[in-house]
């Protein structure tokens, strides 16, 4: 009998939750969100005007007009591969919010490039500290573009001289470069050429890296153009602001309202990994997520990262202004059981338009995913940072909503008059 009862109570619990949160049929809505005065404090920390400048430490470049626009050309070329087929945008593509729309690419899965530029650590591991640093990685990697430095170098100078040259100038290393052009091999690389690399003199692989280099902060520069415009959920956040509730009703539905609740609530835990106005804190985070029992994400490259020859340390990198700004890498922590598959925290901004999800891709709804962080379970891995939330199914309803409302689609660059969502790979 008791049992009955028990059950009697949640059964009227649940349906009275759902008549306080969206009313009764044919009626307004019974109940909308009161915000105190701490929760408007983290509304607003999530709001995207709240996105600093992006500047790189290592990338002098990264706010030059002309930097931007080669690095474009060079995004969307398949001349910066091994068979002339490969562009960035092959995985990255605009009309899947430069992801690839496929589980994974190689062994994971592709991220946006979309709002990058304002994290340090690039790739799901963070085996890059800036995005100049990460563009070089794939120019150079079998499974991807599979060239050699010299080779990227060589390609770029043939086909878009003058637009290196408006954009980094006449270099003495350029000039010196290209007097010897002619003579030097066509491949040459520490990674995957290593016997032509040797052969050249320090002067001349100095040359070289430089000229890469500045590929990558071309690279960069134009990725950090791509920015998610303003959502529905900002829009919001502006209404209540100003007190402006009939018009943040009409924002946000009742069911959007309650998700975003229970996301910056207690309950729903959210807030701890997905803060700030790109909805991530940049850091790193074990969540066992199905198929990550042999990837070890961060523990697995984190003894690579001071050694990386165009990290922000490296004599490649620019000057940086003021003191600590490669603290990150100096203060690296380098060891310890949280490193163990944790993977980077991915911006929740344009969630619809990102699928599949997490680091493999492991799955494809975002419903989905809701259900597994609800239940958050080992999958056979020592350590996870999720823990159960228990919501009911109209709660994990009511996040999923409230992240659909923060599809906005990439804001306009003053860079070029082009469409991004409307770009097509040359």
């Amino acid at each position: 009998m008791n049992l009955s009862l028990s059950l009697c109570f949640r059964r009227f619990n649940y349906l009275l939750l759902c008549m306080v949160i969206i009313g009764c049929p044919g009626e307004g809505p019974a109940f909308r969100q009161h915000w105190n005065q701490d929760d408007l404090r983290i509304l607003q920390s999530l709001h995207l005007s709240n996105l600093p400048p992006v500047t790189d430490p290592g990338n002098a470049y990264i706010g030059n007009d002309a930097a931007a626009e080669l690095g474009r050309k060079l995004f969307f070329s398949p001349q910066l591969s091994q068979k002339g087929d490969t562009s960035c945008a092959h995985c990255h593509q605009p009309n899947h919010y430069f992801t690839s729309g496929k589980a994974v690419d190689g062994k994971r899965n592709t991220p946006t490039v979309v709002g990058s530029a304002a994290f340090s650590w690039q790739f799901w591991d963070g085996r890059a500290d800036s995005l100049w640093s990460q563009a070089l990685f794939p120019l150079e990697d079998p499974t991807e573009h599979a060239l050699s430095r010299l080779e990227v170098v060589h390609i770029v100078l043939d086909n878009f001289q003058d637009d290196y040259k408006e954009a980094f100038g006449a270099t003495e290393q350029l000039t010196n470069f290209l007097n010897e052009k002619a003579s030097l091999p066509r491949q040459a690389s520490p990674v995957n050429s290593a016997e032509n690399w040797e052969l050249l003199t320090d002067g001349q692989r100095s040359q070289i890296n430089q000229i890469y280099a500045s590929i990558g902060k071309a690279l960069a520069a134009y990725q950090a153009r791509l920015m998610p415009a303003e959502s529905r959920f900002d829009k919001y956040v502006e209404a209540v602001v100003k007190k402006d509730y009939g018009s943040a009703h009409q924002l946000l539905s009742p069911a959007e309202e309650a998700g975003l609740r229970l996301f910056i609530s207690d309950r729903g835990r959210c807030i701890r990994c997905h803060s700030g106005p790109l909805f991530s804190n940049g850091g790193f985070t074990a969540t066992a997520a199905p198929g990550s029992l042999h990837d070890e994400g961060r523990l697995a490259i984190i003894e690579q990262l001071p050694n990386n020859e165009f990290n922000c340390l490296s004599r490649y990198a620019d000057e940086g202004e003021g003191e600590g700004s490669c603290d990150e890498l100096v203060y690296l922590k380098t060891a310890g059981e949280e490193l163990r598959h944790a993977f980077k925290v991915p911006t929740l901004r344009n969630i619809s338009l990102t699928a599949p999800y997490m680091h493999n891709g492991a799955f494809n709804e975002l419903g989905e995913v809701m259900d597994y962080y609800n239940r958050s379970p080992r999958n056979s891995l020592n350590h996870t940072e999720l823990e159960p939330l228990y919501l009911f199914p109209f709660q994990l309803k009511q996040l999923e909503q409230f992240l659909l409302s923060l599809e906005s689609g990439i804001a306009p660059s003053s860079v070029w008059e082009l469409a991004h969502n409307q770009e097509k790979v040359e």
